[in-house]
């Protein structure tokens, strides 16, 4: 397979992954109890997940 495609797929599945985390992060803020615990741990998968998002995208450089 050829260098580029790889690169490409794993792009894909970095921005797939980050819309997982998203989208798991939100339903997460209804569904776990209203304590600033959960609701931060809920806000700390949204994030995780604009992390991740933004590592796909190759905005900053990550230990390579």
């Amino acid at each position: 397979m050829p260098q580029y495609m790889r690169g490409k797929r794993r792009q894909y599945v970095f921005l797939e992954l980050a819309a997982v985390l998203i989208v798991v992060g939100t339903f997460a803020t209804g569904f776990l109890p209203s304590t600033p615990f959960y609701q931060v741990l809920s806000g700390g998968i949204i994030v995780a997940g604009f992390a991740v998002g933004y590592a796909g995208l190759g905005a900053f450089e990550l230990l390579e």
